[in-house]
């Protein structure tokens, strides 16, 4: 029944930031609705009836619940903003002032210092998906951060993918373009395995045989197209698709077999 309270708790101040506020009032609750829970079964009250008095506390608590779940939501909200907006105008100075020491004092020269600019733009990109997740995260909402966990690898294509070969190919006239994509695959797979391992507790069955498949499609797809444009295997490489097909084919196997024989057991 603890497990129970825990849990109606949770799902009441899950609009909520998981500050340190928050998390007070959360356990001062929990303390409360626990001790009637008690007095309640020490009276001759049923676990059911008890457990109904327990929950009334939350109406008598509700007004002190109010004034700080709004407080902490907007202090956090408000605290987020400015740290934002703090960074991003001391970045956004530091930037300019390196492209314009670099192209009036070092190179003396604005040929291809855009660069500089276009780079730091897409290191911003990622410091802005790090703390819309990071705050995503104060949140008891899952998709809410597995959302940021997304903005934050999506953020790295222009930063691991578009500027090197942007790079390479406007100062060393170097074309990349026609393989640096596969970082875009790369990324993609580094996400899925990442929120597998995150999530793998809160998802179901089907859900985490999708990302492994999905996740095992990629890596294939890499090795794949890697082996096949720098060795020039285009005729024999596909062949990696069905040794793929295969092996999934035989994890499935052993994994249900397991199942059964586990099923087997128990009802024996």
């Amino acid at each position: 029944m603890e497990k129970k309270l825990r849990k109606l708790i949770r799902r009441k101040f899950s609009l909520y930031p998981r500050t340190e506020k928050i998390i007070e009032v959360q356990e001062e609750l929990y303390s409360i609705m626990l001790d009637k829970y008690s007095d309640c079964l020490e009276a001759g009250m049923s676990k059911e009836e008890s457990f109904k008095r327990a929950t009334e506390m939350i109406a008598e608590y509700k007004d002190a619940i109010k004034e700080v779940e709004t407080g902490s939501s907007l202090s956090a909200l408000k605290q987020n903003l400015i740290n934002t907006a703090s960074f991003s105008a001391f970045y956004f100075i530091a930037v300019t002032f390196v492209y314009l020491f670099v192209s009036m004092v070092v190179l003396q020269t604005f040929e291809n210092t855009w660069l500089i600019v276009v780079g730091g733009v897409f290191l911003y990109l990622l410091y802005f998906s790090v703390s819309a997740y990071q705050y995503a995260r104060l949140f008891n909402f899952k998709t809410l951060a597995r959302c940021g966990i997304a903005l934050v690898y999506f953020s790295l294509i222009p930063l691991l993918y578009v500027f090197p070969s942007l790079y390479l190919s406007v100062v060393h006239a170097e074309n990349i373009w026609s393989f640096s994509w596969l970082s875009v695959l790369i990324i993609g797979f580094l996400y899925i395995m990442s929120d597998y391992i995150v999530y793998r507790k809160q998802i179901s069955s089907l859900e985490k045989d999708i990302h492994l498949l999905a996740a095992g499609f990629l890596l294939t797809t890499v090795v794949y197209l890697s082996v096949s444009i720098w060795f020039g295997l285009w005729s024999v490489t596909w062949l990696i698709y069905v040794l793929y097909l295969g092996l999934v084919s035989m994890v499935f196997f052993i994994t249900e077999k397991g199942k059964k024989n586990i099923k087997g057991n128990r009802e024996s």
